[in-house]
């Protein structure tokens, strides 16, 4: 099912709101990966 939604000629906006994206790219994920969010940036 990524690699479908990987393929879809749609615009990033709808990719971004695909049920795909929302349970594979998690918050929980991003962060063990070193990524900070914008809200804990902005408190900072």
């Amino acid at each position: 099912m990524a690699y479908a939604w990987s393929r879809t000629r749609m615009g990033g906006w709808a990719v971004a709101q695909s049920p795909i994206l929302g349970t594979t790219i998690t918050i929980k994920r991003l962060k063990v990966r070193g990524y900070v969010s914008l809200t804990d940036y902005y408190k900072r």
